[in-house]
């Protein structure tokens, strides 16, 4: 009897158990989601055409520099925060002397044509670096790279190890390793001296997410490099069409023609931002706008007064300028370094107090003795020449300076003739200049006391203090040294003014809202607003998934 019970007793548990399994799957519930599918192409209006989609060349160009920043990589790439991180190279050493940098490549990665990456690629392109032909090419940027690889000796220890041995410390090298390879099997046919005459400017091969599918007069097509090991892209190309101004490229905009805007002015920013279509996207850029005081001048001694120099910066109200002329798209600047990296240490701006600008300049000796609304000092006029390149803010400087008595002559000169004709042969007074501070944040080339003479101090500045910081900042690879050693110059930069932190950039782009999921962060170069294009997409599905 016992027996027929327990088989009893599970026949009933086993119908219970059915029971409940109809009971829950006539109680499921399902609904449809829409998600992302393969599909669609993204068309980005660009300003210019093409000219060397060569990591080598691409310089002078902000289009050649999109292009080719998606086209090729380099041993390095840098994140958010401009620190170095792996792209050909998967790995590197420093030796305990910091003179020997060794980087261990990939060995998974193959050129858009299908052939390895490998050591050779690499010897191949620092060969090309630090070649004569090439320093005296005359393209940008082409001396400044030959005269730092000059002092690298470079030699492969196997097919997929490199090692770099410098002649003393750099920190800053292993940021430099970010510019991109060449494929020695196409380019080692061409000689140097014929680099920027090569067909294969406007043919890249190169590693990177994005490779060149089509090239005409009216636009460029990349496609996904079939060869990438990260995930697979849902768009299927990236078009860039070419238009001669950022004008002509909103009106395509607007008129449909295209699904986004490469930049956008301060100019079309109204129109952008009332747009339906259009979804404005802005980010922090690895660039800042000085004002640049020639320290040395004999025509205007004054600025060389420490006092002179804050009683200047405290007079300006950088905010102003950035919702007047530029429309928004800037950031007060608090010192020399950007905001967002590492090496930056943030410091609250000093407010804008004229009426203190004002005492001070009065402490100095210089009042308006002769009423004529400029001050003077012993016959001397405190007023001197402002250049730049754009006259709605070299005007909206001079008349905040106008308010405490200081007259500043705008002078509107182009940026090329800017740099040639008044910052290199230091002819200049006081000039608003902007500089792309992407890469490591070392800031010897731009401060240290050597390099007043041939390097780019051009407003002549010397500190001792300062230049031992700088030296020391570059000399060592440990990331929390250098910031204290950062912190500690940018504290003695604010004090000391040689030039007046102006704004930071602030990169702004537009596109149709039907493009989703679309991530932006700060910028080191304009071409990594393509950083998460591996996920954006256009088109779209619907599946049923049970809840």
């Amino acid at each position: 009897m016992g027996r027929t019970i327990r088989w009893q007793t599970l026949l009933a548990l086993l119908g219970i158990t059915l029971l409940a399994a109809i009971l829950a799957s006539t109680a499921r519930q399902f609904t449809e989601l829409t998600v992302a599918a393969k599909g669609g192409v993204y068309s980005e209006a660009v300003v210019g055409a093409p000219r060397a989609l060569n990591p080598l060349l691409s310089f002078g160009s902000d289009l050649d520099s999109d292009l080719t920043g998606l086209i090729f990589q380099g041993l390095v790439a840098l994140n958010e925060r401009g620190e170095p991180v792996p792209a050909l190279a998967e790995s590197w050493e420093i030796s305990p002397d910091e003179k020997d940098l060794t980087f261990r490549l990939r060995r998974d990665v193959r050129w858009h044509d299908g052939a390895p990456f490998s050591a050779a690629d690499v010897i191949f392109t620092v060969g090309v670096l630090q070649s004569d032909a090439f320093a005296q090419s005359g393209q940008p940027a082409s001396a400044y790279l030959a005269q730092l690889w000059r002092n690298v000796s470079v030699e492969q220890l196997d097919p997929y190890t490199v090692r770099f041995r410098l002649q003393q410390p750099l920190a800053s090298f292993l940021a430099e390793n970010t510019i991109g390879i060449l494929p020695s099997h196409l380019w080692n046919r061409v000689p140097v001296t014929e680099l920027a005459q090569s067909p294969l400017n406007l043919q890249p091969v190169g590693t990177g997410p994005w490779r060149l599918a089509s090239l005409s007069a009216q636009a460029a097509r990349l496609e996904p490099n079939p060869y990438t090991t990260g995930p697979a892209p849902f768009l299927e190309a990236l078009e860039f069409r070419f238009f001669p101004d950022y004008a002509s490229a909103f009106a395509a905009f607007q008129a449909g023609e295209v699904s986004g805007v490469s930049r956008l002015t301060p100019q079309e920013m109204p129109a952008a931002q009332a747009s339906d279509e259009m979804e404005v996207l802005t980010a922090p850029l690895a660039g800042a706008t000085f004002i640049y005081f020639n320290l040395t001048n004999p025509e205007t001694p004054f600025l060389a007064d420490v006092n002179v120099r804050r009683a200047l910066n405290l007079a300006l109200d950088p905010s102003k300028l950035i919702d007047g002329v530029l429309n928004g798209q800037g950031i007060p600047a608090d010192g020399p370094f950007v905001p967002g990296g590492w090496a930056h240490a943030p410091a609250e701006r000093v407010a804008a107090d004229p009426a203190r600008a004002a005492e001070l300049l009065t402490e100095a000796g210089w009042t308006d003795t002769d009423r004529d609304g400029v001050r003077d000092r012993e016959g001397v006029d405190l007023a001197f020449e402002l250049l730049g390149d754009n006259e709605a803010l070299l005007q909206e400087l001079a008349e905040q300076w106008r308010q405490i008595g200081v007259q500043a002559e705008p002078q509107v000169v182009s940026l090329a003739s800017l740099a040639s004709d008044y910052l290199s042969p230091r002819t200049f007074q006081a000039a608003v200049a902007h500089w792309q501070l992407s890469g490591d944040p070392d800031p010897y080339p731009l401060w240290h006391s050597t390099q007043i003479d041939n390097g780019q101090n051009y407003t002549g500045w010397s500190n001792e203090a300062a230049d031992l910081l700088m030296e020391q900042g570059r000399s060592v690879n440990d990331p929390g040294r250098r910031i204290q050693l950062y912190s500690e110059f940018q504290r003695i930069f604010r004090e000391e003014l040689p030039a007046l932190p102006l704004y930071y950039d602030v990169y702004a782009y537009g596109m149709n809202q039907e493009v989703k999921d679309v991530e932006i962060s700060r910028l080191n170069w304009p071409w990594e607003r393509f950083r998460s294009a591996a996920q954006w997409y256009i088109a779209t599905q619907r599946v049923t998934v049970e809840e």
